[in-house]
């Protein structure tokens, strides 16, 4: 990592803490010594936040939703703190939910924002605010969008998406807003160890792994944009930089190209054979929702002007993701998730 200095004794709030994404930058920022504070809805986290001894990662730790109405107790956190950059994680992300629950969706991914935004600027909690989105915002998502393409939604999840840009940008011209600098990510499907939310192609691969049962692939055809965690964040951690040296709000794909024509199927077929199992690909007749069966996306404006490259393709990828999944040890898991980390970024 380029600016392994910055991150030193760096005050960081990060929503969403105890999920996948959210779990992961609090392991690389830990090891590049940043002090963490945590924001999570009460519930079980991902698998890395559940495997490891989460809380010790973190100075503190707070549990509530943010798309309620913050109350007097949670309005602390912003009114009594002083934070470097914020990352906000926090949302439902998965598609399958927003189907099932629309109305919860919205909430959180909307509500949730703008809560989050709103306590930044009236208690002037931080200048640095890192938002993520989706690749899912898109209008035609079987375009090479950049960042400038129409936005859209076909369903709930990625519509609450669309709504939540179009909130970020709201607050950009607000005359309230005299300080906080907002930068968006539109990052593809990531992948790596410890993930564990339903209703993902690795959490069902690997529960059918564990158990020798045949998989259920409800869109085997479908391409995404896939990438992994570490070139993920390795992204969401240049433009907190950014955002924060350089005073500038911004937006940036993120997409790993040389993984951008792979179809689940393929993902399913590689990491049957890494697992060294002899389970087999049931195709689903039927899918009861809604998903884009081609997402793209144009990444060269985060190249350009981040200097961000993906370095993993799907290969090194689900080798991390096997050598992780199979040792569910507190300390064998902690010790590979930061050799992991060391490899890829101190290396």
């Amino acid at each position: 990592m380029k600016n392994q200095d910055f991150w030193n004794n760096k005050n960081v709030l990060i929503t969403g803490h105890t999920g996948f994404k959210g779990m992961w930058l609090t392991l690389i920022l830990k090891s590049l010594n940043a002090s963490l504070t945590g924001v999570s809805k009460v519930g079980k986290g991902s698998s890395l936040y559940e495997t490891l001894d989460s809380k010790k990662y973190f100075d503190d730790e707070y549990f509530f939703d943010i798309s309620d109405e913050i109350n007097s107790e949670n309005k602390n956190i912003f009114s009594k703190n002083q934070f470097d950059i914020v990352f906000h994680f926090a949302a439902q992300s998965l598609v399958p939910i927003a189907t099932q629950d629309p109305l919860g969706t919205l909430r959180s991914n909307i509500l949730g924002t703008y809560n989050i935004i709103q306590m930044c600027i009236e208690y002037t909690t931080t200048s640095s605010l890192v938002i993520a989105t989706t690749d899912k915002v898109y209008k035609d998502s079987s375009n090479f969008n950049n960042e400038d393409s129409q936005l859209g939604g076909k369903e709930f999840y990625s519509s609450s998406k669309v709504a939540q840009e179009m909130v970020i940008e709201a607050f950009k011209t607000y005359e309230s807003n005299k300080s906080l600098n907002l930068s968006t990510v539109r990052s593809g499907n990531v992948l790596g160890p410890g993930d564990g939310a339903p209703h993902r192609l690795l959490t069902d691969l690997i529960y059918s792994l564990d158990n020798n049962n045949d998989v259920l692939l409800r869109n085997p055809n479908s391409i995404r944009p896939w990438q992994d965690i570490f070139d993920s964040l390795q992204g969401y951690i240049l433009v907190a930089e950014r955002n924060y040296t350089k005073k500038i709000g911004d937006i940036f794909n993120l997409n790993t190209d040389i993984n951008s024509e792979i179809t689940s199927r393929e993902i399913a077929e590689k990491m049957i054979n890494l697992w060294n199992s002899k389970i087999k690909i049931i195709e689903s007749e039927k899918n009861d929702f809604y998903e884009a069966s081609m997402l793209r996306l144009d990444s060269s404006k985060a190249k350009k002007v981040l200097g961000w490259e993906s370095k993993l393709n799907i290969d090194d990828t689900l080798e991390k993701i096997v050598e992780w999944e199979k040792n569910k040890n507190i300390d064998v898991c902690e010790k590979i998730s930061f050799k992991q980390i060391d490899q890829y970024f101190l290396n």
